[in-house]
């Protein structure tokens, strides 16, 4: 992937296929679980663009290797 912003639903969306849950919605953004180790982490989504050090820290967090996500993308 080049470093370039992406788009925040297409994000979720991936995250949805890759297998992520969608816990809840708060006023900060979409909580989102992986139910392979059960870690969680939230997805802001009060803009539509995700900076990639966001995206980056989203799966750091979720423990979710860049390429397998980006199959999904």
């Amino acid at each position: 992937m080049k470093s370039r912003n992406l788009k925040v639903r297409k994000v979720l969306a991936a995250l949805k296929k890759y297998g992520c849950l969608e816990i809840r919605n708060t006023s900060h953004g979409v909580i989102i679980e992986n139910p392979n180790n059960k870690r969680s982490t939230n997805v802001p989504t009060h803009q539509d663009i995700l900076p990639v050090w966001i995206y980056k820290n989203i799966l750091r967090q979720l423990d979710i290797k860049r390429e397998d996500l980006e199959k999904h993308l």
